[in-house]
């Protein structure tokens, strides 16, 4: 009888150890697609900050490149004034030397 209870019980341990595999196949195979799902959310979250952040630098680079049309427009808002100023002051003797370099090539 021991023999046999002997027996039984290494049965019973073989199908308590197959079942202890079969649920650690399960639980790996969970587990690898956990992981799976886990590594696609912490990507997406990463590329969502890259994108983020990329916006920003394009709003900072944007914003820089304004400026820096408004300083070259101004810049030259000021020449043209100067332009303007300098031809109010000189129109007179301007024309006169024109006038007198046509007349003197034609004479």
């Amino acid at each position: 009888m021991e023999y046999l209870n002997l027996v039984n019980q290494i049965v019973a341990a073989e199908q308590s150890a197959r079942e202890i595999a079969r649920e650690a196949r399960e639980q790996e195979s969970s587990l690898e697609a956990e992981l799976e799902r886990e590594a696609a959310g912490i990507r997406e979250r990463y590329m969502e900050r890259a994108r983020r952040r990329v916006a920003g630098v394009e709003e900072t680079e944007a914003k820089a490149a304004q400026e820096e049309l408004a300083r070259w427009d101004r810049r030259l808002e000021r020449a043209m004034a100067q332009v303007e100023s300098a031809y109010a002051r000189n129109r007179d003797a301007w024309v006169e030397t024109l006038f007198r370099q046509i007349v003197g090539e034609q004479a």
